[in-house]
């Protein structure tokens, strides 16, 4: 498959790294720094065993119909961007991929809403990336112990062969692939786990272990309030959806921390609204309070300002 990726950092990095090493025909858009290195020294991976791997000559652009031109096509696009303030979300020119199967990765429970409204709901792959990786520096990214796995599936009833067709490239490449039929309830559900853990550890500057170990109703309650919206949205979680979030958390490695929390900490741009501002304007939209996520971003916004 010819595949290009928006961003080469902790998601499009390392999965479109692996998809490179499994054969197929991928490219990045990316700028800076990152596209320099794409460029000379090329993508940097560093597995869960520590073990590096530099991945020379890999294609690399500025815009979407650079990419294009030199990878002779495209069959699909998977943005792995992070939704940060100022970021084109899409990238610099999201008209260059009109007709191109979308993937949308984001942590946050607006975008595959946005990217239906900017390609067409008939074009879009809702998408949810699972993994712990880290970007260590530019064009160099390091997977963690953990889940690796991409679930992906139409906004609308139907199927798109190419998104059956990158299930199964990434089920080749090492990773669980999965063509979601109801992609919507796993972006709700990853929500209800990565935002929920982001934001609580951001509070209390934790890890994962420690919310599940010393303040785990406290953490269930922000699950709640995320069931709570998605549910109002019409969004058909399933019945033990919080009972089953909460033992995946369990079963994480216990220092895990998420990228906006580790963002958060080191006052670097970050995803606090993305992510939570986006559950609150979707309950905003349902009809639905959501004061947990009120005051998580009320307060972590006052200690960026300080």
């Amino acid at each position: 498959m010819k595949i290009g990726f928006l961003g080469a950092g902790a998601i499009g990095g390392y999965f479109g790294g692996i998809l490179a090493q499994a054969g197929h025909e991928v490219g990045f858009v990316a700028r800076g720094e990152t596209l320099q290195t794409l460029r000379t020294t090329g993508l940097t991976l560093i597995d869960a065993d520590d073990k590096e791997t530099i991945l020379p000559g890999l294609l690399a652009a500025e815009t979407f119909a650079e990419l294009k031109d030199l990878l002779g096509g495209l069959d699909v696009a998977i943005i792995a961007s992070k939704a940060l303030p100022g970021n084109a979300t899409f990238g610099p020119d999201p008209e260059s991929l009109a007709g191109i199967p979308v993937v949308t990765t984001h942590n946050s429970v607006e975008i595959p809403y946005l990217a239906a409204d900017l390609f067409g709901e008939e074009n879009v792959l809702a998408g949810v990336a699972r993994v712990y990786a880290t970007r260590l520096g530019a064009a160099k990214v390091k997977r963690n112990p953990g889940p690796l796995s991409l679930a992906f599936g139409p906004m609308v009833p139907g199927t798109l062969p190419q998104g059956q067709a990158l299930a199964s490239a990434l089920n080749d490449a090492g990773a669980r692939g999965k063509f979601h039929p109801t992609p919507l309830v796993d972006v709700w559900a990853k929500a209800m786990f990565v935002t929920t853990t982001g934001t609580l550890g951001a509070l209390v500057d934790k890890p994962i272990g420690y919310l599940c170990k010393e303040i785990p109703e406290q953490l269930e309650a922000f699950m709640r309030e995320v069931e709570t919206v998605g549910r109002a949205m019409g969004v058909e979680l399933p019945e033990k959806v919080v009972e089953e979030t909460m033992g995946f958390a369990r079963q994480q490695y216990p220092e895990a921390t998420s990228s906006m929390q580790r963002d958060i900490k080191d006052r670097l741009p970050n995803e606090l609204d993305a992510q939570v501002g986006a559950i609150r304007r979707m309950g905003q939209r349902a009809g639905v309070v959501t004061p947990l996520f009120d005051f998580a971003q009320d307060v972590l916004e006052a200690q960026l300002r300080n």
